[in-house]
């Protein structure tokens, strides 16, 4: 993370001073400057979920990889392997909001690269047989050559991190399908 970092909000979560010589406040004015450049390079409900969603304290409930470059599925006949070279990797997720009312799911595609850290090397608020915790904050920033970053930290100090070329994002209430955000 660039601007919400893990020492930052550990520092506010625990109430002590911000000791970082940018604070929380403005690390995050920072944060939404840089995320506006973002704008006109996605969709606007796409945007629209990185600059209003509120996921904060909202929990994971499920996170899948899925490595495209498999040339035939499992129930049709062999191929023969091929190169993809567009990036096949895919990852989907789903966020419980911290009212227990909507689930955000972010499907991302042309996976350049992600990292899983769970549950951490320098864990946050974490006891041993914990699962990720809350979502403290996010991030997206410019990944650079094309693709974007998107961060995850969580209140155990876990982070997930996606860097990709393409998203969907789609919301549906708790019981419901699916709809677009």
């Amino acid at each position: 993370m660039k601007y919400l970092t893990r020492k930052r909000w550990a520092s506010v979560r625990s109430g002590q001073a911000d000791t970082h010589a940018t604070s929380w406040g403005k690390a995050l004015r920072a944060y939404r400057e840089q995320l506006e450049t973002l704008r006109g390079a996605l969709p606007e409900h796409v945007f629209a979920f990185f600059d209003r969603a509120d996921i904060h304290d909202g929990e994971l409930l499920h996170l899948d990889i899925r490595d495209g470059s498999r040339p035939a599925p499992l129930d049709q006949l062999p191929r023969p392997w091929i190169v993809p070279g567009d990036h096949p990797v895919r990852v989907e997720l789903a966020i419980l909001d911290s009212y227990d009312r909507q689930v955000w799911g972010l499907r991302y595609g042309a996976i350049r690269r992600i990292l899983v850290d769970f549950p951490s090397d320098k864990p946050l608020f974490y006891q041993d047989g914990d699962g990720f915790g809350d979502v403290a904050c996010h991030e997206l920033t410019d990944g650079g050559d094309g693709f974007f970053r998107h961060e995850i930290l969580f209140a155990t100090g876990a982070t997930l991190l996606v860097e990709f070329k393409d998203v969907e994002i789609h919301s549906r209430m708790r019981g419901q399908a699916a709809v677009e955000a």
